[in-house]
């Protein structure tokens, strides 16, 4: 019937069985924000406001801090360290360790004492509503404070101080940095300090306690070593005595004296052999000429070197006289006598050297053998020292130890004794902590702006938990996107438009001028130019243009649930139609709840039920309105009928509608919602379009797609949606992207 109109049909069946998401862009936001700031504003406001209260209602803190640099090294003063060279950084556990002790009850609780703060007020929060309902809240179940003892108030006191104080590592660094936060500044720093000298005094009284354990136990071993010591030096003794050892100091007597006759043994034998070298050569010369020049060379004889120059003067003589006289001459004989003389001479002399020479030679021979004969002595006796050798050192070496041990003892002995009288602590301060002159929480430079971003945190998340996770209609898109099918448009609600105190008047049952329900059905014609009547118009140029060839229209109007705006709708387009020229017929067609009878004309006497039971003829029952000609079909309840449905599908029905088809140019039908009611689904196949009405930001999504599920004649005859009953008001946010001049032909603006 509809093949104009049904090209929204696949989308709207296609939404109704499959939710859409909608893709979110930066339009699409701007909107949403503008839409919603009314919500981000309150945020904001509200988080100003409660960061106001609590920054005028919150006694000031006040943080005093101090720098405390960790040098362990700097007590080793009497270590043998190089103190010139770079320090390392210390383990991050270590540092963290000693922030532990800074905190420690033992430290702390030495200031609480020092400085008599059990009983000092200024170190606990002052009166507050706050403070008082937290202490009513935690003295439940406990002691009066009145019965607390002096220990009590102490871990009070304590507990307080840790709970304020902050400690941390100054980056990659030895140094810590301490902060105490107070409610009074000169406390704070006062107490910062004292904690300071608290910790300091903890150390050296623990460097004293160690020191003064470990010089105890080192006396103790001491003892212990020196006996041991002793026992080894007097085994060595007695060992040296049992085996003849002596030291001297070159060493072992016996050692020195194999050394000594070993070289003795090589000189004798150095001897021997020249001796026998020159026995062995005049014996050679002996047998030879005495007169040649290597003899005497050999023997380095002075009386033979004395005769050889004498016997070679007379050779030298005898040669030239023998040229001149001859050989038999008196003289030349004599000489030759001479001459002969002179070799016998040489002869004997070289003989007596060779008996002295080999006295000599058997001299040395004898002590050869006497030194070899004491070094092979020495050599055995030597044997048996080293095998004595062997033991002696592992005695001289235990010895050695025992003795190393015990000196090292007592080196470390004297090193804790000074130690331990040496008032220098690991730590040292290198900032003391001052009096703050401002204080440090409540910060208004922080809690002002944070305030601020967490209330647009905040109104971001309501905005976008409204705008995104509601499941209710605002705007054109979000029946698009949600149903598939096309917004007719949003009727502003004109219920509204009475001011404020017209309203509280009709409450209050004093009349005042506001729109009665007269008034609000027939809008459209008393302003005719009226965004509400504008839209009106679209959805009948909507219905006219889904129904070209149509001459007689049949439109019905439908919601999901009651109360979402349709007698409103229905009269107001009726009258419009009407007023317009068309002949229009109205039939209220909701015989459950005729409201759209009770409104426009509330004192019918029958209507459509008497129409169905043919107990009427349609002329009975028409009512026309004078001012815009518009006939009415009324519904007269007298008594609830429990085959309402079986009446709207009967031929009755059939008959009436073609019949107003062909009296009337449109006809509109005002059919109860569709969710509770089946009516419109058993006679949606009588009708030729439906106008889908959705109340705005009331109606929720899935009960839009649930009636839209289960009736797919209802879906293929909707023309379109309408959104009713919007505020104006948050309509104008909603529509602010459209420009100041939209509404501006709007003379009658809703």
């Amino acid at each position: 019937m509809l093949n104009a109109m049904n090209t929204i049909a696949p989308a709207a069946k296609q939404s109704a069985r499959f939710a859409f998401k909608p893709r979110l862009d930066m339009l699409a936001i701007a909107r949403a924000v503008r839409r919603q700031w009314p919500a981000i504003c309150a945020s904001v406001l509200f988080m100003l406001a409660l960061s106001v209260v609590y920054i005028y209602t919150t006694a000031p803190r006040y943080t005093s801090d101090f720098l405390l640099l960790i040098d362990p090294e700097k007590s080793q003063v009497l270590s043998k360290r190089d103190r010139t060279a770079d320090h390392p950084i210390m383990d991050p556990g270590f540092i963290d360790s000693q922030a532990e002790v800074l905190k420690s009850d033992s430290v702390i609780l030495s200031v609480v004492r020092s400085l008599k703060l059990a009983h000092d007020p200024e170190i606990f929060p002052p009166y507050s509503l706050m403070s008082q309902l937290t202490s009513w809240f935690a003295s439940l179940g406990a002691k009066p404070a009145s019965d607390w003892t002096e220990t009590r108030l102490e871990e009070a006191a304590v507990q307080q101080i840790v709970s304020n104080l902050k400690i941390k590592r100054v980056r990659a660094t030895n140094v810590i940095q301490v902060e105490l936060t107070l409610y009074n500044a000169e406390k704070a720093a006062l107490i910062a300090n004292a904690l300071a000298e608290g910790y300091m005094n903890a150390e050296l009284d623990a460097n004293f306690q160690t020191t003064r354990r470990a010089t105890k136990w080192l006396q103790d071993r001491l003892k212990e070593l020196r006996a041991e010591a002793a026992a080894s030096d007097k085994a060595v003794q007695i060992f040296k005595s049992d085996n003849n050892i002596v030291d001297t100091s070159r060493g072992l007597m016996s050692e020195q004296q194999l050394s000594d006759v070993n070289g003795q043994l090589v000189a004798a034998k150095a001897t021997t052999a020249e001796a026998q070298a020159r026995l062995d050569r005049i014996t050679e010369v002996s047998q030879g000429d005495v007169v040649n020049g290597s003899v005497a060379d050999a023997l380095q004889s002075p009386i033979i070197t004395r005769l050889r120059a004498q016997y070679l003067d007379l050779s030298s003589r005898a040669a030239d006289l023998s040229s001149k006289y001859g050989t038999k001459h008196g003289v030349v004989v004599n000489i030759y006598h001479q001459m002969n003389e002179l070799r016998k001479s040489m002869l004997d002399e070289i003989r007596r050297i060779g008996e002295g020479t080999k006295s000599d030679y058997e001299i040395a021979s004898a002590r050869q053998k006497s030194v070899q004969d004491s070094l092979d002595s020495l050599v055995m006796l030597s044997h048996v020292s080293n095998q004595a050798q062997v033991e002696l050192r592992d005695l001289e070496s235990s010895a050695q130890t025992s003795r190393s041990v015990y000196d090292n003892f007592l080196s470390k002995l004297q090193e804790a004794n000074q130690q331990q009288t040496f008032p220098v602590s690991d730590a040292r301060v290198i900032t003391p902590a001052s009096v703050p002159d401002r204080p440090s929480w409540p910060r208004k430079l922080v809690l002002i702006p944070g305030a601020i971003f967490f209330g647009l945190m905040l109104g971001g998340s309501i905005a976008a938990a409204r705008e995104f996770l509601g499941s209710n209609f605002r705007t054109a898109d979000d029946v698009v996107n949600y149903t598939g099918l096309t917004c007719l448009g949003i009727l502003p609600d004109i219920s509204l438009k009475a001011s404020p105190r017209q309203r509280l008047r009709q409450l209050l049952g004093s009349g005042g001028g506001g729109l009665d329900a007269g008034q609000i059905v027939r809008h459209s014609v008393s302003a005719p130019f009226s965004r509400f009547t504008e839209t009106l118009r679209n959805v009948k140029v909507s219905v006219d243009t889904a129904l070209p060839q149509t001459q007689s229209r049949v439109i019905g109007i439908v919601s999901s649930l009651p109360r979402e705006g349709k007698t409103t709708f229905v009269a107001n387009i009726a009258f419009m139609t009407a007023q317009m020229g068309h002949k229009t017929l109205l039939i209220d067609a909701d015989l459950h709840n005729p409201s759209l009878t009770a409104t426009v004309f509330p004192k019918s006497k029958s209507g459509l039920l008497e129409l169905l039971t043919e107990s009427k003829v349609l002329a009975d029952v028409i009512i026309t309105d004078p001012a815009t000609g518009l006939d009415f079909i009324p519904a007269v309840i007298k008594e609830r009928h429990t085959n309402v449905t079986t009446l709207l599908t009967s031929s009755a029905m059939i008959n009436l509608l073609a019949d107003v088809r062909e009296k009337y140019e449109y006809v509109f039908v005002d059919f109860p919602p569709v969710v509770p009611i089946v009516d419109v689904k058993a006679v949606a196949h009588l009708i030729d379009a439906f106008v889908f009405l959705i109340q705005w930001s009331e109606t929720s999504q899935k009960v839009v797609l649930d009636a839209l599920s289960h009736d797919e004649q209802l879906v293929d005859r909707i023309v379109g949606a309408v959104l009713t009953r919007a505020d104006p008001t948050a309509l104008k946010r909603i529509e602010a992207y459209k420009g100041p001049l939209y509404g501006s032909y709007y003379v009658n603006p809703d």
